[in-house]
């Protein structure tokens, strides 16, 4: 299959990442792929490092009459068969291609939207449409913007790094070291962009009621701010002072898995998500996991069963889960082991770009059996 992946935009994030672990995917099990993202920006850059097959394309704006001509071009003279666009400005110019390709439209995040005709008539037009979510895909069709036949949810994914630990004890000790960690320090790892809708500040709230009751974990911070958000990092900085509890801010780290395997659990605090691959990730490597209870993460965190729920912005209830977790052992890892064995079954990224993949060739048939701007075989 020939596929060209899309990303408008510049910064790096759970979206961005996806996205190139699919493109290298596909490389690697024979597939013909590129991706097409803005110069100037961060998923270009990263792509470069890779050996990607990257194409230095802007969609800013989408209808932009040169980068049409140029996107046309490109599949056209590459032969492409389905272009697969992640975020709205490169789905926009993607429908120019109809004539030539397959559309799949993917959405990785759970915002509200608002139906309007121009847009029901952009959604529709797609032949087909990924979530990463269920919920995702019920506010779709809820709203009108997608046909439960052309829609398919494929959630997240661990790749072989997170189920197969070379050696976790050793792990777990150099990365200790590394942070200057204590070998009985109880320690919570949270993965994600800086920003306010993935909540630490109320991670670092709940360290200090926590605190409060005697209980003195680490968190460790892997991520970085965008350029919007670096004053909510800032912020972040004083309220760890003014609670006196410990948390170290690591930036954007490649080795989650090994950070994974040097904590003791793993907590998501965000304000809204779709489907969090950092849960998966979690279940993979055996780790417990504390989140809130907010888009499609209770589709897979399930409570009690593979992991803990929290309501969101609720650092209480998030004390008290983690307190749970550092206090009930047994218990505790009963919970771990069933998330990983669900882990196991269903989250394996083979699993995943299988379904994927599968998505795709629905799509491609779509494109050529359309009664108008239909693709030849």
């Amino acid at each position: 299959m020939r596929i060209l992946h899309t990303i408008p935009g510049r910064n790096w994030g759970g979206m961005e990442h996806r996205t190139i672990e699919q493109v290298r995917w596909l490389m690697a099990h024979g597939h013909d792929v590129w991706l097409a993202a803005p110069a100037d920006g961060e998923p270009y850059r990263r792509g470069v490092e890779l050996g990607l097959p990257m194409v230095a394309m802007s969609f800013d704006p989408p209808w932009n009459l040169a980068t049409l001509r140029r996107l046309r071009r490109f599949v056209r003279d590459n032969h492409v068969d389905v272009i697969d666009s992640h975020y709205t400005r490169d789905a926009k110019s993607a429908l120019s291609c109809l004539g030539l390709c397959a559309v799949v439209r993917s959405r990785h995040v759970n915002q509200p939207m608002k139906s309007s005709f121009a847009r029901r008539l952009q959604w529709r037009a797609a032949d087909h449409v990924i979530t990463v979510a269920d919920c995702t895909r019920d506010h779709l069709l809820e709203i009108g913007l997608a046909d439960p036949a052309r829609t398919t949810a494929i959630g997240g994914w661990a790749d072989e790094r997170f189920f197969q630990l070379a050696d976790p004890v050793a792990t777990r000790s150099r990365l200790r070291a590394e942070l200057n960690l204590s070998a009985d320090a109880f320690v919570l790892v949270c993965v994600a962009m800086l920003r306010p809708d993935k909540g630490q500040d109320h991670l670092i709230h709940a360290l200090g009621l926590l605190r409060d009751r005697g209980l003195h974990p680490v968190a460790v911070l892997a991520g970085s701010p965008t350029a919007e958000s670096a004053e909510y990092q800032a912020g972040l900085h004083r309220m760890v002072a003014e609670q006196a509890v410990d948390v170290r801010f690591l930036g954007y780290r490649d080795d989650i898995s090994e950070l994974m395997q040097m904590a003791d659990t793993v907590v998501i605090p965000s304000l809204t998500e779709a489907q969090p691959r950092v849960g998966v990730q979690a279940f993979a490597t055996g780790r417990p996991v504390v989140a809130s209870a907010v888009g499609g993460v209770p589709e897979i965190v399930r409570h009690g069963q593979t992991g803990w729920l929290v309501p969101p912005a609720d650092p209480a209830a998030l004390a008290a889960a983690i307190a749970k977790v550092m206090t009930q052992g047994e218990d505790v890892a009963k919970v771990a082991a069933a998330a990983r064995a669900l882990a196991e079954q269903t989250m394996r990224f083979d699993h995943r770009m299988a379904q994927t993949l599968a998505t795709y060739e629905t799509a491609i048939r779509r494109a050529r059996s359309r009664a108008f701007l239909r693709v030849r075989p």
